[in-house]
């Protein structure tokens, strides 16, 4: 199969294009692939080097600051801002004369920054909105803002007329009448923004609505739930036992009643067991409803219940458990108190089905449990669709209906409108929040985006293109969600092929047909949902981006799934698909999960669609109780994790303005970091920690991603809930794989010579259907046979059913049936393809003979990825472990490998010997080391190189001087007799000092170090953090990780010298000493958590420091 030619590409609006490398487009032109990659390495270019976000918050702005924060980005190397304008909940103001967002003070001085950052060749990028989520601002008027649906009812007796029916509740908010009370984003009065939608009606289903029950719990009065109110306000209170024991709710319905479903709304709402009295104290069980599993819950739940007749029901609660501290949130004053009981608004029974979950399924939340999908409620009561009358037509403006319903039977009349979720644009100033605009609303959408482009550079006059901002970012989801728009019932027809006019009865919760048939609509409707997402908001963003010229990021989803919509998809319609990692865990489970997957998903879309960019909003971390206290050896390991997991572009969260060079270390995010800006102890000595990152984004930039398997994830869930709360564990490790959503898998994959394949230039040996997709609709089921039939091998088990109303269980199983063959067949020939149906992937690869790509010794915490180069091969490997890793690796390539050292960009040979499919080659990785193996074509089978030998040391004892940065609290000079940390010093102003301090002394060096054919190394032992070597004056290079090591081969000469060590801890001492009774003040940082007694970090350099003589290995064959 020929390979795809890779080419530089220019992305518009990046201001210097990444250098990948070309392979030679003429036979038997000379390869110039190599020299180019050394050249890059090197000296990474602008579009390799990590980019930040820039946030201006809360009105704490100056021109002078932001020009300075500037010109310090562009002494360490830094490629770009994300220039945010924020406010609200995490700052305060500070400055005296405050610049808010668009003010003509903050106008001017973001013309100047950016004026400036275009000069030094740093990008600009700004947000889809004040705050960083989503899309919203003061300039959406109400009818342009997001929606959800509402309806209210009336019943009609059969030949009676209509009358007027009650219009919907018209509160911003997330449900019915309720108001809006959380979320992100401060909550805000809007007007009543109101429009009708459908008005249809039913015939009332028997046993519609029970009799008030009496109310009685386990403790308190609970018998307001009989008359609780639509805006689901707090109606009682459930105690929680202090006995252990659990608190429950009885009705009782004073007769034996037929019971189907129960409507609950609570805070919090814990899981419960629901059970059947017998009236002699006794209880069996009827059901059990595990606690809803989302961040921000729909306000109520319904829940489909077995058919049963019973007097009393009782719902007996699961203890809540305590509430939940966020890791690195700050320490509250006082300690969270357990949950003492639990507020219900509403605990209602029905004697009529309802649809299981209706109020997730249709949209009121972000996420669906699909453990719970087709959870078959009973079908007695149900509506018939034929039945279902469309009265639209009807409704006069006073709101009369002009209808008179047919004799024989009682109506419900339902009248289906829709109000504004009163969702805000946040974190932002007050002045510049507003509704967050429509986002299934493309006409909205385009409007919005031709104001937001208007203020940045008709009001405030900055250019938008090459001269100017760059590049437009939409963050990750915080807008809440949405489930209408003006006109979707007309587009729902036409994205699903039916009208939806006979289901709508489903959106009040009714069942139409059957359960499984409502739920079947519902997942239609969630699809519709879905798709408009996809073209009226991020399409919309990406066209108006290039519209401009510029380039569009997205993060789509972000660390949670709280966007109805898939992220794949909405990534791959960016220029630069994104991701975000946190330095540790936060709002997650340990390990990540979610994000790993959020990774997985942006790097997937660009694979799958042939973007060369992946970036991450990287290092982000919640530090409410160790701010300023990360150093780039503590951040490397977690870089090098989301390098190994196919980003390649970083964007450094967080680089805060700081307006007053005076104050240091200055303003934070909140208790959010990372605290990488120009007022951070180590600021001036970053360049070698980013110019790490560049190269290795550099090399990651070139050629394209290597991966064998196309991991389909279905069509129910998107990536980042699948694997919120656990990692995906199908696929061996060292093996590559790549997510595939469905629109992807229609549009981009075919197959040539048995491999699927994409424009882009991917191919993949297997498509895999994991386990939990069980089920499929008909379309992608088609599109995975074709795939089969041209020639492709799918691995997985045979689905049970479809999706949807179109794709009945019935159509899906014969194609099932002919795609998988008759019965439990293993293996079954499809036209020019081959289904194996099994989950278990690892056989499969065993038995098809594809060898892992990284072939990992057991034992070994390695991670790696692999980049196609020409004809060459790049591994960028990272030992997980902070212990040394020397071990034969496997690498499923052929050439001449060698280690190229993304700390310096210096190359050394390897030894390595073939072994059937894999090279493999001799690794010594200390503790977090990285780097990358580069497989030049040809050369010998074997090369053993011998490592290096010491053969002298010496070691540099004291006396030292030192000389402190002044400013800081520290004497001028100090004599060190010994090294010593400095925070168990005597002297206060040393214990506590932060900043840096110069140790220095003459040295000797013999000649014996420094013979020809030696390496002659400066080991510094411990530091904390940064060290900066001089000799004579002159600066030879910054230690900022372990091994602490100086390459002084080829600068020193036998002789006297004079040694300069200049080390640089962290802000954490002088904080803590600022706090020490009657201590003079020397830092400025108004959200620091440090207390006196907080413990003091160790700092300074501890050594022991030594000159150590080596001879290096010479290959020999």
């Amino acid at each position: 199969m020929a390979r795809l030619k890779t080419l530089a590409i220019v992305l518009a609006g990046v201001s210097a294009a990444p250098m990948l490398a070309q392979e030679p487009l003429v036979a038997g032109a000379p390869d110039t692939t190599f020299p180019s990659l050394e050249q890059g390495f090197r000296e990474p270019p602008a579009a390799a080097r990590p980019q930040v976000w820039w946030h201006w918050m809360s009105g704490n702005v100056s021109a002078e600051g932001a020009l300075l924060d500037l010109e310090w980005m562009h002494r360490v190397g830094i490629g770009g801002v994300h220039a945010f304008a924020g406010g609200g909940r995490l700052e305060e103001t500070y400055v005296d004369k405050p610049l808010s967002f668009m003010s003509p003070g903050w106008r001017s001085a973001y013309r100047q920054a950016v004026a400036r950052a275009r000069a030094l060749g740093i990008e600009v990028t700004i947000a889809g909105s004040p705050g960083w989520s989503q899309t919203g601002g003061p300039w959406v008027e109400p009818r342009d803002g997001m929606k959800k649906y509402v309806w209210s009812e009336v019943q009609v007796a059969g030949g009676a007329k209509a009358g007027v029916l009650p219009k919907p509740p018209v509160v911003p908010g997330p449900f019915q009448a309720a108001p809006r009370s959380k979320g992100f984003g401060p909550v805000l009065p809007f007007p009543p923004e109101y429009g009708d939608a459908a008005i249809f009606a039913f015939p009332t289903p028997a046993g519609e609505g029970l009799p008030a029950p009496r109310y009685t719990a386990s403790a308190a009065d609970v018998s307001a739930l009989a008359t609780a109110p639509a805006d689901l306000s707090a109606a009682v209170r459930l105690p929680v036992p202090a006995d252990g024991t659990r608190p429950y709710v009885d009705l009782d319905f004073g007769a034996q009643r037929l019971v189907r479903s129960l409507t609950v709304a609570g805070d919090p709402l814990p899981g419960f067991d629901v059970l059947v009295g017998d009236g002699s104290g006794r209880f069996r069980p009827l059901a059990r409803v595990e606690k809803v599993g989302a961040e921000f819950p729909a306000p109520q739940h319904t829940f489909a219940l077995p058919e049963t007749r019973t007097q009393l029901l009782r719902v007996l609660f699961d203890r809540p458990g305590p509430a939940r501290l966020l890791p690195g949130r700050p320490i509250p004053a006082k300690p969270t108190p357990p949950i003492a009981a639990i507020t219900l608004n509403r605990l209602e029974a029905n004697a009529a089905p309802r649809v299981d979950r209706f109020e997730s399924k249709a949209g009121f939340q972000s996420v669906v449990d699909v453990e719970q999908r087709g959870a078959t409620g009973p079908t007695g009561g149900a509506i018939d669709p034929r039945t279902v009358l469309d009265l639209s037509g009807r409704l006069r403006p006073d709101g009369t209906l002009d209808w008179t319903a047919p004799k024989g039977r009682d109506w419900t009349v339902v009248r289906l409108g829709w109000s504004l979720t009163g969702q805000v644009n946040n974190p932002a100033e007050l002045s510049a929040t507003g509704l967050e605009v429509d986002k299934l609303d493309p006409v909205a959408v385009k409007a919005y985006m031709a104001k937001l482009f208007s203020l940045y550079e008709k009001d405030a006059g900055v250019p938008i293109g090459k001269a100017g901002i760059g590049s437009l970012l939409t963050d990750s989801w915080e807008a809440g969600a949405q489930n209408w728009t003006v006109g979707l019932p007309e587009r729902f027809a036409k994205l699903r092929g039916y009208p939806m006019a006979s289901w709508l009865p489903v959106l009040t919760g009714r069942v139409v047909g059957d359960s499984r048939a409502s739920d079947a609509f519902l997942f239609d409707f969630h699809c519709t949902l879905k798709d408009l997402l996809l073209t009226s908001h991020y399409a919309v963003l990406a066209d108006a981006a290039r519209a401009k010229g510029i380039t569009y990021y997205t993060e789509a989803q972000g660390d949670a799934p709280r966007a109805i919509g898939d992220g794949l998809a909405a990534k791959a319609l960016s220029d630069i698909p994104t991701a975000e990692y946190w330095y540790r865990q936060f709002s997650t489970d340990p390990g990540q999960p979610p994000l790993i997957a959020d990774l997985a998903e942006a790097a997937s879309a660009a694979h799958l669609h042939g973007k060369p960019l992946v970036a991450a909003e990287a290092l982000t971390v919640a530090a409410g109780q160790d701010p300023w206290s990360f150093s780039p050896a503590m951040l490397k390991p977690v870089a090098d994790e989301i390098f190994a997991r196919g980003v390649n572009r970083m964007l450094l969260h967080d680089s805060h303005h700081q307006p007053d060079p005076a104050r240091k270390p200055g303003l934070a995010l909140g208790f959010f970091g990372q605290y990488f800006n120009r007022n951070e102890t180590w600021a001036e000595q970053a360049r070698p920690w980013v110019d790490y990152l560049a190269r290795t984004s550099f090399l990651l930039q070139q050629g394209r991603a290597v991966a064998d398997v196309l991991y389909f994830y279905g069509e129910e869930q998107n990536l980042t809930q699948r694997f919120e709360h656990g990692f995906n564990i199908d696929v061996p490790q060292g093996t590559p794989f790549d997510y595939v959503d469905a629109g992807s898998l229609a549009s981009v994959v075919t197959v040539e010579d048995g491999r699927l394949v994409t424009p882009s230039g991917m191919n993949y040996r297997l498509l895999f259907l994991p386990a939990f997709v069980d089920r499929l609709t008909l379309p992608t089921l088609e599109r995975i046979a074709q795939l089969v039939r041209d020639g492709a091998v799918l691995v997985g088990k045979r689905p049970v059913g479809g999706l949807g109303v179109t794709s009945t269980d019935a159509k899906v199983r014969a194609a099932v049936d002919r795609l998988w063959g008759e019965g439990d067949t293993p293996v079954h020939a499809f036209g020019k393809g081959r289904v194996l149906a099994t989950s278990d992937l690892r056989s499969v690869l065993v038995s098809e003979g594809i060898a892992p790509d990284i072939d990992i010794p057991a034992g070994a915490r390695l991670m790696g990825t692999h980049r196609r180069v020409g004809e060459g091969d790049v591994y960028f490997l990272s030992n997980r472990s902070d212990q040394p890793l020397r071990a034969s690796v496997g690498l499923r390539a052929t050439g001449t490998p060698q280690w190229w050292s993304a700390e310096d960009g210096r190359a050394r040979p390897l030894s390595y010997v073939r072994d059937g499919a894999f090279t493999r080659v001799d690794l010594d990785l200390e503790g977090h080391g990285a780097g990358f193996v580069v497989f030049r074509p040809g050369g010998p089978e074997r090369l053993e190189v011998a490592p290096a030998r010491t053969v002298a040391t010496a070691t540099i004892a004291g006396p030292w001087q030192v000389s402190f940065e002044p400013g800081r609290g520290a004497p001028a000079t100090a004599r060190f007799p010994t090294l010593t940390d400095w925070s168990g010093n005597a002297d206060t102003g040393i214990r506590y000092f932060s900043g840096g301090a110069t140790y220095s002394r003459r040295i000797t060096v013999d000649s014996t170090m420094v013979a020809p054919g030696r390496k002659l190394l400066l080991d510094l032992g411990q530091v904390h953090e940064l060290a900066v070597v001089s000799l004579d004056g002159r600066e030879i290079a910054t230690a900022w990780k372990a091994p602490y090591r100086i390459d002084l081969t080829g600068k020193v000469t036998p002789g006297a010298h004079r040694l300069e060590i200049k080390v640089v801890n962290l802000w954490v001492n002088r904080l803590i000493g600022d706090r020490q009774p009657g201590a003079k003040p020397v830092t400025w940082a108004p959200q620091s958590p440090y207390k006196a007694d907080s413990p003091l970090l160790p700092s300074g350099l501890i050594g022991p420091v030594m000159l150590v003589a080596q001879e290096e290995g010479v290959p020999a064959r």
